[in-house]
Order: C-alpha cells, then structure tokens, then sequence
C-alpha cells in the first residue's frame, strides 16, 4: 500500500506539472486547427465542414489536449476468469512549433488499473486489485513540407511505475517511433491515411522474473471523414505486433494482427469522443482476447 500510494503521489505531481505548462490559454496547433478560431460573436461566421475540422487523432498535426480513457482488456496469457485489465489513462498533449513546417510534440500518460490476473507475490488467488500501471513519456519532431504529407520521428519512454506484477512488465523500455502521414486531396476531402512503426525493446529492469520486451508494433491507420463531424479510423493503436525477442510461455508463433477501428465524433468545438475495438485474427503472439476503449478528449 505504501508503494502504491507513492507511486501515485509521484506521477501525480509529473502530470500536474506537464498540465500547468501544457494547458492554460493554448491555440491549437496544426493545418486544420484553425477551423474553430475565435471570432467576436456579432460576426456571422461560416461552421467549418467536418473534413475541415481536427480532431487530435493525426500524430503529424497534434493539439494541445487532455484525455481522459478507460479501456477494458481480457489478457490472452491469463486463466479464464482471472484476465481482466480495466485501464484509466490520463493522457496529455502538447505541441511546441519550431518553424512554419516543424513541430515538436509531447505526451504523458498515466495510466491505472483495475485487474484480477494473479500472480504469486502480489494477488496469488486473483483478486481485483486497483493500483498504477507503468508510466509513459513521448517526444515527437514532425515535419510537414505540405498539407498533403507529413512526417514523424522520434521516441518512447515507458517506466516501470506499476504498483503491481501484474499491472505492468517490470521493464525500463525505450520504444523507437517513426511514422507517416498521406492526405487523399479531393477523393475524400480531409481523409488521410499513414503509417506508424515502433520498435519497443527494454533495456533495464526493476525485477528479473518478467518477460524481456523486444517487438515491433504497426499501425497502417485509414480516417475517413463521415457526415455530422463522425469519423472512422482503422488501426487507431499500433496493435499490430511481432515479436523479435524469446518465445513466451503460450505463444505458438511470434504474430498478433486483430481487427482494429475506432468510431469518433467532435462534441462542439472542443471536445471529441469515440470508441475503440480490437478483436483478434491471428494471436500467435499472445496480446489480447478482445480490446475496447472509449476515450473523452478536451482541445485548447
């Protein structure tokens, strides 16, 4: 209890300081983010077409944003019965613009957990435990030569911040980021399609009875404009995964590729929700049984 009570404290205090820097009195940053600037209300402004508007899910033109996600998860490397993750992720953003055409981009996420997975020195009989998950940090530098395209590199850093065995890998891991990004011009007006890759390898550890980290992740992301500002993305997360290190006890093969989309919508001009689903098509590598996430996000 003291750990997790540390834990949290610590991370609380990493994450108020980034939303103190990140969130008061920002503009949006990005090609599109001007569709909702600020006009004086006598002025009869035109609403901005939907294909107009961003909403936060190009990692190539990022905003200033908080979220706030839960996500529900059954590990396939669990007992049935016993493979429940609950997640609450508090995530935030910031973009810090360089030029006209560079970016960099920031994030943190905090993320906690319910979960009834045992493991034999914190929950032997699989109780429901609560406690913090292992912390990430993000750093991006975008570039973006035209509206057409952009690109993405930069890194990862997750920490091993779990209060609990199961509730994290026990690894320090730097994950490698590279991504692009494609605009489809007047074939579907504001649609766009990327891809992203990341190499998540660990390289230090806080306890030695875990599973090394060493696969590549994969998200060839699709987001298609719908009426009434909906919009629908395939591979949101790079849940795509190929594992480069040792076989895992339960895993017949080193792929995972699910089924992976997201259903979204602007709440008014600052505000986005969707929800996101994964289901497993090939699960070799042993990720998950079924993945859903629903995510309430806030612009500046």
């Amino acid at each position: 209890m003291k750990r997790l009570k540390k834990s949290i404290l610590s991370a609380t205090a990493v994450f108020m300081t980034l939303a103190v820097i990140c969130l008061p009195g920002v503009v949006p940053v990005g090609v599109s983010s001007n569709a909702y600037a600020a006009a004086p209300e006598s002025v009869d402004m035109p609403k901005p077409e939907a294909h107009e508007v961003n909403n936060g899910q190009d990692f190539t033109n990022p905003l200033t944003r908080f979220d706030l996600r839960y996500g529900h998860q059954k590990s396939s490397a669990a007992p049935p019965g016993h493979d429940d993750m609950r997640i609450v992720t508090l995530r935030a953003d910031k973009p810090f613009v360089l030029s006209p055409k560079w970016l960099v981009t920031m994030r943190v996420d905090l993320p906690f957990m319910f979960t009834n997975i045992p493991n034999l020195n914190d929950n032997p009989r699989g109780n429901t435990h609560f406690g913090m998950s292992d912390a990430l940090m993000q750093a991006l530098l975008v570039h973006m030569p035209n509206k057409d395209f952009a690109w993405a590199v930069g890194t990862q850093m997750i920490f091993p911040t779990a209060g609990e065995e199961e509730m994290g890998t026990g690894k320090y891991r730097v994950v490698p980021t590279v991504g692009a990004r494609w605009g489809t011009g007047n074939i579907l007006k504001g649609s766009w399609v990327a891809l992203a890759m990341r190499w998540d390898k660990d390289f230090a550890e806080r306890r030695s009875n875990s599973s090394k980290v060493n696969e590549l992740q994969f998200a060839p992301v699709v987001n298609i404009w719908l009426p009434g500002y909906w919009c629908i993305n395939l591979f949101p997360s790079p849940d795509i995964r190929y594992n480069m290190g040792d076989a895992r006890k339960g895993d017949s093969g080193r792929l995972f590729l699910p089924a992976n989309f997201m259903l979204g919508k602007m709440l008014g001009k600052k505000m986005v929700s969707s929800i996101e689903v994964g289901i497993p098509i090939i699960k070799d590598y042993q990720y998950y049984d079924f993945k859903l996430e629903t995510r309430l996000g806030f612009l500046f």
